[in-house]
C-alpha cells in the first residue's frame, strides 16, 4: 500500500491534536450590525452551548415573533463532543496507518461531515427565520428572517454575518491539509519530481496570501488616523506596508495625513469603490471623483470609481475626477 508523504502525515497529526481546542473555543459565530448597535451583537456557538449577546437579541426578536434562542433548542449539543473525539481518533488512525486508501476515506468523511453540518445548520436557520409567532407586534408580510448559512445577509435594518469561529477554523485547517495531501499524492503517483511537488503547494499558499485584499468590517473597525469608527461602505482606504502590515482609513484625507506624519513604506494601496459599495480594489486601477455631493466621513468629498464614466454617470454636474496618483500631486 502506498504511503502518504511524511510531511503531510506530520501536518495532519499536528492539526488533529489542535482539534482538542474545539472543546475550549467557539465553533461558529453570527454577528449582527445595525445603526442602533454600532458595536455589533454576536452569537457564539460552542460544542455544548450558545453564548454572546443572547438576551439582547432575544429581546429584539420578540417583536418580530422569532423564537428565543437557548441551548435547549440544539439537541446536537448532547453528542457533538463525541463527534469531535471520534474525528480526532479516526484522523490519528489515518496518520498512523499512513496509507493513501485511508486518506481517501478520511477526506470523504470530512466532505460528508461538512455537508451534513451545513445542512443541519440550514435546517435550524430556516425554521428559526420562518416559523414566526402570528401574534408578534411587528409583522412584515412575506418577510422571513433566516440567518445566512455563510457570509453576509441584510435582515431589515440589520446586517448579519455568519462564519466559522476559531474552533471551526481549526477543523477547516484539518480538511484543507487532508485534501492538499490527497492532491499531492495524486500528482506524485504520476511520477512527477517530488521536490517540485513539495514546493508547489508552498508557493501556491504564499502567493495566495500575498494577493489577499484587506477586508473592511464596517461598524467594527476604527480609522487608523482619526480613530473614528468606519461606518459607510462607500468609503475606505487601506495601505499595506513592505513588511505586510495593513492600516485602514475612513477617508482619503486621513490616509494623506497619516502618510505625512508617519511616512510608511507602502507596498500596495487599496480603496473601497463608491460606485460599487463594499468592493475593495487596488487604488491604481481606479479613478477618484471629487464633488460636493460626495459626503465622505471626514468631508474630503472624494470617492473612488471604476471609471471616469461611472463618476460622470452619477454626477452629471461633475466637479473633478482623475487618476488616483493625481491626488498626491
Amino acid at each position: 500500500m502506498k504511503k502518504i508523504h511524511i510531511i503531510f502525515r506530520l501536518l495532519l497529526a499536528i492539526s488533529l491534536i489542535a482539534v482538542i481546542g474545539c472543546y475550549y473555543l467557539p465553533l461558529w459565530k453570527i454577528g449582527l450590525l445595525a445603526p442602533q448597535y454600532p458595536e455589533g451583537l454576536r452569537i457564539y456557538i460552542w460544542y455544548n452551548d450558545i453564548k454572546g449577546d443572547i438576551d439582547i437579541i432575544n429581546g429584539l426578536n420578540h417583536y418580530i415573533g422569532m423564537k428565543h434562542i437557548k441551548a435547549e433548542m440544539f439537541p446536537e449539543f448532547s453528542y457533538i463532543k463525541y463527534v469531535i473525539a471520534a474525528f480526532i481518533i479516526f484522523g490519528l488512525i489515518v496518520v498512523i496507518n499512513g496509507t493513501q486508501r485511508w486518506l481517501k476515506i478520511f477526506c470523504l468523511v470530512i466532505l460528508l461531515g461538512g455537508i451534513t453540518a451545513l445542512a443541519d445548520f440550514y435546517r435550524w436557520g430556516y425554521d428559526y427565520g420562518h416559523n414566526l409567532d402570528p401574534k408578534a407586534p411587528i409583522q412584515v408580510p412575506g418577510m422571513a428572517y433566516q440567518p445566512p448559512l455563510l457570509g453576509y445577509k441584510d435582515l431589515l435594518n440589520f446586517q448579519a454575518l455568519s462564519m466559522p469561529a476559531s474552533g471551526g477554523w481549526i477543523i477547516i485547517a484539518v480538511g484543507f491539509i487532508a485534501f492538499l495531501a490527497l492532491f499531492f499524492e495524486w500528482f506524485r503517483n504520476r511520477k512527477l519530481n517530488k521536490t517540485v511537488l513539495l514546493i508547489i503547494p508552498i508557493l501556491f499558499i504564499l502567493n495566495s496570501c500575498g494577493k489577499d485584499k484587506p477586508e473592511f468590517y464596517f461598524g467594527k473597525e476604527n480609522c487608523e488616523y482619526c480613530k473614528m469608527k468606519m461606518m459607510d461602505n462607500k468609503f475606505g482606504m487601506a495601505i499595506q506596508t513592505d513588511k505586510g502590515k495593513v492600516f485602514k482609513f475612513d477617508d482619503f484625507i486621513c490616509l494623506k495625513n497619516y502618510m505625512n506624519s508617519e511616512n510608511p513604506a507602502i507596498a500596495k494601496t487599496y480603496v473601497v469603490l463608491f460606485d460599487n459599495p463594499g468592493e475593495v480594489i487596488e487604488a491604481g486601477k481606479t479613478v477618484y471623483g471629487k464633488h460636493e455631493r460626495i459626503k465622505s466621513p471626514m468631508s474630503s468629498g472624494i470617492g473612488f470609481f471604476t471609471t471616469t464614466a461611472s463618476f460622470n454617470k452619477l454626477f452629471d454636474d461633475k466637479d473633478s475626477s482623475g487618476n488616483y496618483q493625481e491626488l498626491f500631486k
